[in-house]
C-alpha cells in the first residue's frame, strides 16, 4: 500500500523542512494580505488584512538545550498590523491525500510566542482540481509561553471512501493565529508521522532536505552555462534540473539582463528572457540577445543573478 511505501522509504517524516535549514528564496520574507510561499521551503503563511506578515531564519545558540536534536536553525513568523483579530496562518502543503487518510497521524512540533498566545492547530484534506470538496479537520489548539516547549496532537483523517480525489491533491497542516497584537510566533522541528506516537525528530542531511524541496521549488544561482542557438532574435536553450518536479513549472527571472550571450568574439547581454516550453525535468529558455552568432555560449551576465522555477502548491 501506500502507506506501506512511506514506511520502507524511511521518511517518517511528511512534512519537508520542518527543521527550517533550507531557505532557497532567502533568509527573510514578507508579504501583505495574500498567501504566499515568501522564504522557508515549502512554509506558505498568510494573513487576512492589510497587516504585515514576516518569516525569517534564527539560529540556535549552539549547545541551547531547549529543544531536543541539536537543531541549527528554527522559524520566526511575525506579524505588524492594526487589529489583533486578523488571522494569521504559517501552514505546509503534504502532497497527495491518499497514503495519510483514514488513519491515525500525529504531529509534534517545538513552539514560543513573544507573548503568552493561543495557536490552533487545523488539517484540510484537499482532493484535488475537480475532486470532492474540502474537508477541514479541527486539531484543537495550544497554549504556548515565551519558553520553548514540545507540543503533539493526534487526529484520525477521514476516509476518502465514496470520494474522488483528482491531481494536485493535498493534506494541509496549518498553524493559525488571531490572537495578541504583534506577538510573533516561532517554530521548531515539526514532524507529521503515521501512527498515533510521537517518535523522535528524524534527521535528514541538508543535501537530502534541499533534493525534497527542490521538487517544488529551485532557485537557480552562481555558475550556470548551457548552449543557445539563434532563430530570428533569440537564442534558444535548455535547463535541466537536477531533481524532476512536481509538475511543469513557472518561470522567474532575476531581470531582463541576467543572462549573456557568448560568441563570435563577443558578449553580450540579454534584453529579456522567458521560460518556454516546460516539462518536470527540464524547460527551454528563450534570451532575446543582440547577434553574436549561429551558436552562442550562455551564461549568468552578474553573480548576483537568477531564475526559479515554481511547482508549488498553491
Amino acid at each position: 500500500t501506500a502507506k506501506d511505501v512511506v514506511a520502507k522509504a524511511g521518511r517518517k517524516n511528511l512534512i519537508i523542512n520542518g527543521g527550517f535549514d533550507v531557505w532557497q528564496r532567502g533568509v527573510t520574507g514578507s508579504q501583505a494580505n495574500q498567501a504566499a510561499y515568501i522564504s522557508a521551503d515549502r512554509w506558505l503563511t498568510y494573513i487576512d488584512t492589510s497587516s504585515t506578515v514576516s518569516l525569517s531564519k534564527v539560529s540556535f545558540a549552539l549547545g541551547q538545550t531547549d529543544v531536543e536534536g541539536n537543531p541549527e536553525s528554527y522559524a520566526k513568523f511575525d506579524w505588524l498590523g492594526t487589529s489583533s483579530t486578523a488571522l494569521k496562518v504559517i501552514e505546509q502543503r503534504v502532497e497527495n491525500v491518499i497514503p495519510v487518510s483514514g488513519a491515525p497521524i500525529t504531529l509534534s512540533f517545538y513552539a514560543r510566542t513573544e507573548q503568552a498566545d493561543d495557536v490552533e492547530i487545523r488539517f484540510t484534506q484537499d482532493n484535488g482540481v475537480g475532486g470532492s470538496a474540502q474537508v477541514g479537520i479541527t486539531g484543537g489548539t495550544v497554549d504556548c509561553t515565551t519558553s520553548w516547549k514540545k507540543f503533539t496532537k493526534t487526529i484520525t483523517l477521514p476516509s476518502l471512501a465514496g470520494k474522488t480525489v483528482n491531481a494536485g491533491s493535498y493534506l494541509k497542516v496549518g498553524f493559525w493565529s488571531q490572537g495578541t497584537l504583534n506577538s510573533h510566533l516561532e517554530l521548531a522541528n515539526v514532524q507529521l508521522e503515521l501512527g498515533s506516537v510521537a517518535t523522535g525528530c528524524e534527521h535528514r542531511s541538508y543535501g537530502e532536505e534541499l533534493a525534497l524541496c527542490q521538487r517544488y521549488y529551485q532557485k537557480v544561482t552562481d555558475s550556470v552555462s548551457f548552449q543557445g542557438t539563434r532563430w530570428s532574435i533569440h537564442y534558444y536553450g535548455s535547463y535541466y534540473m537536477p531533481v524532476t518536479m512536481r509538475s511543469a513549472p513557472a518561470f522567474l527571472g532575476s531581470r531582463p539582463a541576467m543572462l549573456k550571450a557568448f560568441g563570435a568574439g563577443s558578449a553580450l547581454d540579454s534584453t529579456a528572457v522567458t521560460g518556454g516550453v516546460a516539462g518536470t525535468s527540464s524547460i527551454e529558455l528563450q534570451i532575446t540577445s543582440p547577434d553574436v552568432g549561429v551558436s552562442a555560449f550562455i551564461r549568468f551576465t552578474a553573480s548576483t543573478d537568477w531564475f526559479s522555477l515554481d511547482a508549488e502548491i498553491y
